[in-house]
């Protein structure tokens, strides 16, 4: 008997599986089995499944018709001799200490189900999910009383972030509904929780999850089936605080549960703006849409240890990427803006601008990057990895941090300041596409925006 058994459906997956194959296999935690239950893939999964299966004895294949993923879990369950079940989904994979970590909080406090943070996987960055900060054991009721407060957070609906004891399921007869498409893991976690008396939450993230496009239910399925869904939702979830005595004084907020969770369209609940580079190990790329690229920022920032204004556009445009400097489209205004403020003749070379820059004590960088963007413009930016302004701030003793345009400012909000914990301020954009702004009134508006800072 194994102490973990993970439990891994397969349909169709084998762009993915070898990552989240691996990552199993690769476990610090060895007391495991490695149930693969291929669902009539007709693609190559399960020769990747067989192809794992000879490499570690840990591993064991199903193989059935295409019956839902459900009724794979379930079949799984059924042939599990772990004490305890873990749950991997085909396209997502497990940080090294996963098990290990789940283990560990599972004997440490004899626990009937270990919740998790996890990380939520956008392309080429991933971010931290997070929701139960208290540590050490919980009651039902505790645990109950924090799920409350965001019923439609992914952190209580999904399996995956969760080790579960096994007995619990065996003795209370507890399966997946086959017949639901959509919610059928948190309608589960709602009768395991009803039954189960000891827990705790980990704040350590464990799971890799890709939010993918192709990967959901589709929204014809969720229209023909809402009204079946929202009582079987309803029902349970009001059940379950019926049981542990929460449901007379919490009535109105419980039964709007439906409600929260009929809004929900992703992953709910506290989100770190925190954006990480995935490994490039780990990264799939997925096929980019018609005239987008996939770019990295080439070229250095402007700062020494004297500097103390930091200016931030968003991204190199085309005509910067060829330059190989900031602002080279020569309709930009920048250059001629900061001669205007610096009282200086405008400046031609790349160096003669890294040298009026740092002569008045300024900093030059962009928000981001890395990103994924359509020529030039800053509206299609997506998938966002930003630049580690710490590099200066620590560096340097910045005062002032402008913005150069509403672009750069909201990812700057977005993905910035959090990590520098300090506000910048919002001045119009240089670029010609800002036609409202002449130059003689982009210097009015920088002017009182920068004020005396920039003759420090």
């Amino acid at each position: 008997m194994s102490l973990v058994s993970l439990i891994i459906p397969i349909y169709n997956a084998q762009t993915y599986l070898r990552r989240c194959l691996t990552s199993a296999m690769e476990q610090t935690f060895q007391d495991m089995e490695i149930i693969l239950v291929n669902d009539g893939s007709t693609d190559g999964s399960l020769d990747i499944c067989r192809e794992y299966e000879k490499k570690d004895p840990r591993f064991r294949v199903i193989d059935k018709e295409n019956t839902g993923v459900s009724d794979s879990r379930n079949q799984a369950i059924n042939a599990a001799h772990g004490i305890y079940l873990q749950f991997l989904d085909s396209d997502d994979w497990l940080t090294p200490d996963a098990t290990e970590i789940f283990v560990h909080a599972a004997l440490k406090y004899d626990c009937d189900l270990v919740i998790t943070d996890f990380y939520r996987v956008d392309k080429a960055v991933f971010t931290e999910k997070q929701h139960i900060r208290e540590r050490g054991l919980l009651t039902r009721t505790q645990f109950a009383e924090y799920m409350m407060q965001d019923p439609a957070d992914f952190y209580y609906g999904v399996l995956w972030n969760k080790l579960f004891k096994k007995s619990i399921i065996e003795e209370h007869d507890l399966h997946m509904d086959p017949n639901l498409q959509w919610c059928e893991d948190f309608l589960f976690n709602l009768s395991f929780i009803r039954y189960a008396d000891r827990f705790t939450a980990i704040q350590t993230p464990v799971y890799y999850y890709m939010k993918r496009k192709g990967s959901l239910v589709s929204t014809d399925w969720k229209k023909a089936n809402s009204l079946l869904l929202k009582f079987h939702l309803l029902k349970s979830y009001r059940e379950l605080y019926q049981s542990i005595g929460l449901y007379e004084e919490n009535e109105l907020r419980i039964n709007a549960f439906v409600l929260s969770f009929a809004k929900d369209g992703g992953v709910a609940g506290p989100m770190s703006r925190r954006r990480q580079k995935l490994d490039e190990e780990d990264y799939i790329a997925d096929h980019l849409p018609p005239g987008y690229s996939r770019l990295h920022h080439t070229f250095e920032p402007v700062y020494d240890e004297y500097s103390r204004i930091l200016i931030l556009g968003s991204f190199p445009s085309v005509k910067s990427r060829e330059e190989n400097f900031y602002y080279g489209h020569p309709q930009n205004r920048f250059w001629k803006l900061m001669a205007r403020l610096l009282e200086e003749p405008v400046p031609v070379t790349i160096e003669e601008k890294k040298a009026m820059l740092l002569s008045h004590h300024i900093a030059l960088w962009d928000v981001v990057a890395e990103c994924n963007i359509h020529g030039s413009s800053d509206q299609s930016i997506r998938n966002v990895i930003p630049a580690d302004l710490n590099r200066i701030l620590n560096h340097s003793d910045i005062r002032l941090i402008i913005t150069n345009g509403a672009a750069a400012h909201k990812l700057y909000r977005i993905y910035c300041e959090e990590q520098t914990g300090r506000p910048a301020v919002k001045c119009p954009s240089t670029s010609p596409a800002n036609a409202v702004f002449s130059l003689d009134r982009l210097t009015e508006t920088w002017k009182e925006v920068i004020g005396q800072a920039i003759s420090l």
